[in-house]
């Protein structure tokens, strides 16, 4: 493991909001995203002992908690925070001491200013915190984030890996290799037998390769293979969206990205055009299950291509 950096503590919410609302689709409307922030209402589960799922709009959270303090995986939207943070509460007594952040999309991070300013030490990988401290545009959104001040970024970050201890709890977060973003994170509970993904792996749903931030589909299999060998069949897998799920559906996610990316392979290998590419629908039989108006099928299409030759970044779903 390559020396820890510490830096500043904290995080504000950038403007850009990733998905928060979708392009118009003739798919299914993706939940948890909910823009009602006065009625919103926090749903947490129980996954295993001390260790809890939350969600209330934007990423799942995970939560450690015990009389050592609280450990959180994924913050949601800073709207969400006030009440998130009573939630936790009603969990445990212990403050939240700790905030992992998957990746740097502020539906996973807009809490994390928050919880700082009530003492939370933030912790990222190297990548996300660069991503902060530096404005980001997404075609594919057509949204940009200003940069956020040096004192606003996360306070620790790390290479590879890091460990914490916890409430008896080991506490791993992971980074193997460029996937949804150039900094992405999974965080293993171990005795607990949870992992959180961030947006590595979104259940039911599409994922958004972040090519802007170097986000490659080649990335996800080296990424989602080590995650598979290091869980078992009891292993609660948690994406960074939709429903917690297992081992197996993680499979059957990374069976369905290969199929699609190595179609579009062949066809980029045959001089193809993105145009050429879409028409041939190359996710057919699985948009019925995966498709969304977040990503369709025209949208994977375009975002695998773009990873996989470079061209036509500036793609967005008609609007």
């Amino acid at each position: 493991m390559r020396p820890l950096t510490l830096g500043l503590l904290g995080f504000s919410l950038a403007s850009l909001t990733f998905g928060a609302e979708a392009p118009a689709s003739p798919w299914r409307i993706a939940g948890g995203f909910s823009t009602d922030w006065d009625h919103l209402v926090i749903e947490s589960r129980l996954l295993a002992p001390q260790v809890y799922y939350l969600h209330g709009s934007g990423a799942n959270t995970v939560a450690l908690v015990g009389p050592e303090g609280t450990l959180v995986v994924d913050t949601e939207f800073a709207q969400v925070a006030p009440k998130l943070d009573a939630a936790l509460a009603k969990l445990g007594p212990g403050p939240v001491r700790y905030i992992i952040s998957s990746h740097y999309h502020p539906d996973h991070t807009g809490g994390n200013p928050y919880f700082h300013n009530k003492g939370a030490l933030v912790i990222a990988q190297t990548q996300a915190r660069a991503r902060l401290l530096q404005s980001q545009f997404s075609p594919f959104w057509n949204q940009r984030s200003a940069a956020i001040p040096d004192g606003d970024a996360p306070g620790l970050t790390y290479e590879t890996a890091l460990t914490l201890h916890l409430n008896g709890e080991e506490v791993t977060a992971s980074h193997v290799a460029t996937a949804h973003t150039d900094g992405d994170t999974v965080v293993y509970f171990k005795p607990a037998n949870v992992v959180a993904m961030g947006d590595i792996f979104v259940n039911n749903l599409y994922p958004y390769i972040d090519v802007g931030a170097k986000g490659n589909i080649d990335g996800y299999f080296p990424v989602i293979d080590d995650v598979l060998s290091r869980i078992d069949a009891s292993t609660i897998v948690v994406p960074g969206h939709g429903d917690v799920t297992d081992k197996e559906r993680l499979q059957a996610y990374r069976d369905m990205l290969w199929t699609i990316r190595s179609r579009i392979a062949v066809l980029v290998a045959q001089g193809k055009s993105l145009e050429d590419i879409i028409a041939a629908n190359p996710s057919r039989e699985f948009d019925r299950e995966w498709a969304s108006n977040r990503v369709g099928p025209d949208g994977i299409a375009a975002m695998v291509y773009q990873s996989l030759t470079g061209r036509r970044l500036d793609w967005h779903p008609p609007r």
